[in-house]
């Protein structure tokens, strides 16, 4: 038996005044799921307009990356060279 059926069979046995309590829920729910997948899009959009910012000012673009692996190893010492 398929998750629709049950759902349909315990549907019938309710009183027809909770039959439509089960009608709202269900429209509550599409609603639900609909604005959520419109939430997520906005949010991919949002997230890819900040990264687009983000590459735009390029933020590393000065940095030396051998100069930076320098200044980290100076933080702390390296196990075995003491």
């Amino acid at each position: 038996m398929t998750l629709e059926q049950t759902i349909q069979e315990h549907v019938v046995r309710l009183p027809a005044h909770l039959r439509g309590e089960v009608l709202d829920y269900v429209l509550f729910l599409e609603q639900k799921a609909s604005r959520q997948a419109s939430d997520r899009g906005e949010r991919r959009q949002k997230f890819a307009a900040a990264l687009e910012r983000l590459a735009s000012m390029n933020p590393f673009g000065n940095a030396d990356p051998v100069a930076w692996q320098r200044e980290q190893r100076l933080d702390r010492n390296l196990p075995g060279r003491d």
